[in-house]
């Protein structure tokens, strides 16, 4: 009963003190992320608080040990958005990660401040490394295999010095069949069939076990398999199998900002016949409008051993500077013979958008002045002979966009791989009649890669080029005869090779880089890449070089102009209860020497994690620095020398650190009944050593308690996140009469707490869940958000989910979000 008071009154305080008075309220207030595990997809999803002004929002990301953030598109449902990353992605120790949101307003970012210098981390559960120390050759993980052909083949040639092989024991649906089977060059064999020891048809469980010279257990695997006849597999084969399942999601907003209707449905079947695998994924959305990219999505796909063919919305793979994360609709496919091997893809990577006339003419009193008018205009009355000239301003449109790559290559990847790459995008210029802006563009891209491998790729050898040419302009075609005639008298440029270049590419005064592999090597980028797996030491080493003038219209979020690398290292001890990562970065831009300033950047990150074992809580602890210094600048210079600064003769434009500290520990206990308890602290520090001292300081606690109760079947959860973020704002005088006068130093502070009280209650054998929370916000901005949920599942192959938020604002009216979501399979 006491604590049940308790309860009430610590709400009621939580509540009175979220009707403060409320400052601009960030369009992102939260990310959550469920535990991630070593290669398995990873599901994010953010809290927003007013989703009418968000056009799009996206998540960068990047692996352990890489250099460059990665863009995926999160689907935005109202005032939330989500994503999945891809499993080859999620690798110990930890991902780092900002989100970005695009605002009518403009870009905003979470965090809020210099988020490349300062993401955020997830980490990563290392998945245990000595599973790759026993290759169970067969049966695979979940096969269906022939009783007559049926054997166990385990190698052990990956594991270690500390086994005694000849001690490797083989259980067989809880029997030791060990004496039965014979280690023969590394490979333990078993065949039932010559010890009289049939097996039924049906479910198996095969355990191996590893063990030390002194007969101590070392590890052990265990999979499940099923036995079937050889006839009843042929057949299975030979019958066509289909398994399907889909969503239906309606949601309704009544917002502050306005109200809106959300209707998505996804639909995925996947079939087998014989050889062939088959499917298709349907994604339908009522914000499908001619004035936005495809909302509604497609994809088609049929495959064998060899062959995979796709029709229509696909993300193609080819070497990461040429094409990355691209959605491609058209038609894709991988011929994959091992010897030689094709990649391809031809479609449009974007479709037209037409441009928007302004509702009022302008009138040009005479021809300079028509000759001076903008670009985005169109003429819409008056004539050469009048005094005077209407046009008509537009927004310029987007231009449907085809798209071609093509990779041949040689060698199956595993141990040598020799692959070229053509990739071609195009704007179609008549595909709209208003546009411009930007003007139409076309884009080729040629490059090369190479993969060579030993060992079971534990040292692992990789590396890409590829050379660019870009037309900003092609709406005026090519050069005529005549130019052509001009430009090789003054360049001495043969109008044979401008001839043959139109074959590739449109060339007109707009084409650039005119001299790709010129000084500083414009219109190039490549890296190599050397890795090491060895001695519980996973380490990587990366250079690489991307030109002023690269551009790639299949990677557009490819950072250029850089030049610089990058060593990492992955370091597993104490049977891998410590792990240890070590990163050091640096790089520098101004790579063509056609900037006045060179900025250099340093990056460094280290962290260790500590596991002790069963009972005992674990503890994360990182520490980075980032670094940024450019060259003395002549316009710094001369406004420092204005105001007669004492240190103008440092006039750098940057020259900073920001240094960040991470410690994290979660603790799963019982005290009465089962608790998982989490702490996280993360800071983020800016020192500006420029005269403009713009010092920031980012700093997240949170913390949270889940609890299971056993006497019913309930879930608690109480969280609570503290951002703190202050900001050090210069403020100088530049007019004649205040130049001289000291600058003024201002600080902003944005800090406030969300605190989160939730429970889930299962009934009817776990069928039906029930959940309720309040999270209340408080600070730099105020609101309560009341959440209800409930989900039902119907013979397991019926589940209906119903949520509904009631979300309490200060200062500005509250907002209402019922959904309602249907999933099912068959």
């Amino acid at each position: 009963m006491n604590t049940r008071k308790l309860l009430f009154f610590l709400l009621g305080i939580l509540v009175s003190l979220s009707s403060a008075f409320a400052q601009v309220q960030p369009a992102i207030t939260k990310v959550n992320v469920p535990p991630a595990s070593d290669r398995q997809p990873l599901s994010i999803s953010v809290d927003l608080s007013r989703s009418s002004e968000i056009r799009k929002i996206v998540i960068w990301y990047r692996s352990f040990g890489e250099s460059e953030f990665n863009e995926l598109e999160m689907l935005l449902a109202g005032r939330s958005a989500s994503v999945t990353l891809p499993a080859e992605v999620v690798i110990p120790p930890y991902i780092e990660y900002y989100i970005e949101a695009t605002l009518e307003s403009g870009p905003e970012t979470y965090p809020l401040e210099n988020p490349q210098a300062n993401p955020l981390q997830i980490s990563v559960k290392q998945s245990d490394p000595k599973d790759e120390e026993i290759r169970i050759l067969t049966p695979e993980p979940g096969e269906t295999s022939a009783a007559e052909d049926f054997v166990v083949a385990v190698s052990l040639y990956f594991a270690s010095d500390n086994v005694d092989r000849t001690k490797t024991r083989i259980i067989l649906d809880g029997v030791d069949v060990s004496k039965d089977a014979i280690l023969s060059d590394d490979v333990v064999l078993y065949n039932p069939k010559n010890f009289n020891r049939p097996l039924n048809l049906g479910a198996h469980f095969l355990k191996v076990e590893l063990r030390d010279s002194t007969g101590a257990t070392y590890h052990s695997r265990e999979i499940t398999f099923n036995l079937s006849t050889a006839t009843a597999i042929a057949e299975e084969k030979a019958r066509l199998r289909a398994i399907g399942n889909g969503q239906l999601e309606f949601r309704n907003e009544n917002l502050s900002t306005g109200g809106a209707t959300y209707l998505r449905g996804d639909f995925r079947v996947d079939a087998t016949y014989s050889i062939l695998n088959g499917g298709a994924s349907v994604h339908v959305d009522n914000q499908e409008k001619p004035d936005r990219q495809p909302q509604n999505r497609f994809l088609g796909y049929l495959e064998t051993d060899f062959l995979r063919l796709q029709v229509g919305d696909a993300f193609p793979k080819f070497p990461s500077y040429i094409v990355s994360g691209k959605r491609v609709r058209g038609v894709s496919g991988n011929l994959m013979l091992g010897i030689f091997n094709v990649d391809a893809s031809f479609g449009q990577t974007e479709r037209f958008i037409e441009g928007t006339l302004a509702d009022r003419d302008t009138i040009f009193a005479d021809s300079s002045a028509v000759n001076a008018r903008p670009r985005t205009s169109v003429h819409v009355g008056g004539s050469d002979t009048l005094a005077y000239y209407r046009y008509r301003l537009f927004n310029g449109g987007m231009y449907t966009r085809s798209f071609l790559a093509v990779r041949p290559s040689f060698g199956n990847g595993e141990n040598y791989q020799l692959g070229f790459t053509y990739m071609k995008a195009k704007d179609d210029v008549g595909s709209i009649k208003y546009g411009f802006d930007p003007a139409p563009s076309e884009n080729f891209v040629v490059g090369t890669d190479l993969l060579l491998a030993a060992d079971d790729q534990r040292l692992k050898f990789e590396t890409q080029a590829s050379l660019t040419l870009t037309n900003t302009d092609i709406s005026g075609g090519n050069f005529t005869d005549a130019e052509k005639d001009s430009i090789e008298a003054s360049t001495g440029t043969k109008k044979a090779m401008l001839n043959l270049a139109e074959k590739i590419i449109t060339v007109n005064e707009n084409l650039f880089p005119t001299n790709p592999v010129g000084s500083g090597l414009p219109g190039l980028a490549g890296e190599a890449v050397l890795s090491l797996n060895y001695f519980n030491n996973f380490l990587r080493a990366v250079a690489y070089h991307r030109g002023a003038a690269y551009k790639s219209f299949g990677s557009e979020f490819l950072q250029t102009d850089l030049r610089g690398f990058q060593v990492s290292d992955y370091i597993r001890l104490f049977s891998n209860r410590v792990l240890t990562s070590l990163s050091f970065e640096q790089k520098s831009d101004n790579t063509a020497n056609t900037k006045e300033v060179k900025t250099k950047f340093s990056n460094f990150n280290g962290s260790i994690a500590v596991n002790p074992g069963v009972n005992l809580p674990t503890f994360q602890l990182g520490y980075g620095q980032f670094g940024r210094a450019a060259d003395n600048d002549s316009r710094t210079k001369e406004f420092l020398l204005k105001r007669n600064d004492p240190d103008s003769s440092s006039a750098k434009s940057a020259d900073e650190k920001t240094s960040r500290y991470l410690v994290a520990a979660s603790y799963d206990f019982v005290s009465g009944i089962r608790h998982l308890a989490s702490v996280s602290f993360s800071l983020a520090d800016r020192k500006d050593n420029t005269f403009k001292k713009q010092n920031q300081q980012n700093m997240f606690i949170q913390t949270s308690v889940t609890s299971n109760f056993t006497t019913m079947p309930l879930q608690t959860i109480v969280s609570i996140l503290y951002s703190k973020n202050t900001n050090d704002v210069q403020t100088f005088y530049t007019d004649s009469v205040k130049l001289n006068q000291d600058s003024a130093l201002t600080k902003t502070d944005f800090n406030y707490t969300m605190v989160t009280l939730g429970g889930t209650l299962r009934m009817l054998n776990d069928d039906l869940r029930l959940a309720a929370s309040i999270s209340p916000a408080f600070g730099a901005f105020n609101r309560v958000n009341f959440q209800f949920g409930a989900e039902y599942t119907y013979a397991l192959r019926h589940n209906f989910l119903f949520q509904a938020d009631y979300i309490q604002n200060a200062g500005i009216g509250d907002d209402t979000i019922i959904s309602l979501i249907y999933r099912f399979n068959f």
